[in-house]
């Protein structure tokens, strides 16, 4: 599969942007004393998950390039906002890093009434990192077998079904109530406090649906403790070549992607932009590239501008979900 195939309507859309360098200038002494000691990477979900991994994984290598030790620091809370916040209090010296998301840098200003941070205008946004596809996965003893199975028995017994998610304000939960809004069906939403109890509670049959990162459903639709359904990628995922999309299933309109990017407090010097955009870029598309598909995710590596139009979109994209869906963080 070609690796930028996945979002390829989507994501890398704004890979087209102008790839020019904003017209922010720093001295030439200055461009080369840095980075002269360690650089901050903070995450702001904990350690252990998907977020974190991608973060060391480009820190060890971006730090390697430029150089200096890059210290990945967690700092969750708020679904993102807490470290977020952090960062675009932080001054912008190039000593300071996020790794920005989906969560954090979209879903976030739709879910919560009062934001401690501007998503576009208080950060400097660097470039993707990757992005990927959620999967719709069933256990083997619920009756659909496909997506259009799923949306004939909700519309048959509304309200009857539900589905589980690593948490409310997830992608995956609006993800699925994306679906829902477009399939015009009723399924409930039991939101879980991450994506490992979600899991354990549907191989349990306590709860028939999951929606959750795909290359986290792999390991047990190989073992048939899990049934695949739909990817919620533009096109099928190299996991799962031999499952629909949700539009191929039958429900147009329904893209969604988890991301992660690297972001900067606003106002960071061109020359900075450029240089870890350029790195982060070499990194994705080389050393990491292959640990990346392995994972189902799509390189990214895009322009600083062409990220930076993405936030912007996909902002405005999944509030107008969740306000649809009336969906209220927990």
């Amino acid at each position: 599969m070609n690796e930028y195939r996945t979002t390829r309507r989507g994501v890398l859309a704004f890979g087209a942007a102008a790839l020019a360098g904003a017209t922010t200038h720093v001295t030439p002494a200055a461009a080369q004393a840095w980075p002269s000691r360690p650089i901050t990477m903070v995450v702001p979900f904990p350690p252990g998950g998907t977020s974190d991994t991608m973060a060391r994984l480009i820190a060890s290598e971006v730090g390697k390039a430029l150089g200096q030790t890059i210290v990945v620091e967690n700092r969750a809370g708020a679904n993102g906002n807490i470290g977020s916040a952090a960062v675009a209090r932080s001054a912008a010296d190039g000593y300071t890093l996020l790794l920005s998301g989906i969560g954090s840098h979209a879903i976030n200003a739709g879910l919560y009434k009062s934001m401690p941070y501007d998503t576009v205008k208080d950060f400097t946004h660097i470039t993707l990192i990757a992005s990927g596809p959620n999967g719709i996965a069933v256990h083997p003893d619920f009756p659909a077998r496909t997506l259009a199975d799923l949306v004939a028995l909700a519309k048959r017994e509304p309200g009857k079904h539900s589905y589980a998610s690593s948490g409310t304000g997830s992608s995956g939960n609006l993800a699925m109530e994306l679906f829902k809004l477009k399939a015009g069906v009723a399924i409930e939403h039991i939101p879980y406090r991450g994506g490992a109890p979600a899991m354990t509670d549907v191989l349990g049959g306590q709860v028939p649906v999951l929606i959750t990162n795909a290359d986290a459903l792999l390991p047990h639709v190989k073992d048939g403790r899990l049934r695949m359904l739909a990817v919620t990628s533009a096109e099928r995922s190299a996991l799962f070549p031999d499952t629909p999309t949700v539009v191929e299933s039958g429900t147009p309109d329904v893209i969604a992607v988890s991301w992660t990017g690297l972001s900067a407090p606003a106002g960071l010097p061109a020359a900075m932009v450029a240089r870890l955009q350029a790195e982060t870029a070499k990194a994705v598309r080389g050393p990491l590239k292959e640990k990346l598909l392995a994972n189902g995710l799509v390189p990214g590596g895009i322009s600083a501008e062409a990220y930076a139009s993405f936030v912007a979109s996909e902002t405005t994209r999944w509030k107008e979900v969740v306000e649809a869906a009336g969906i209220k963080p927990e």
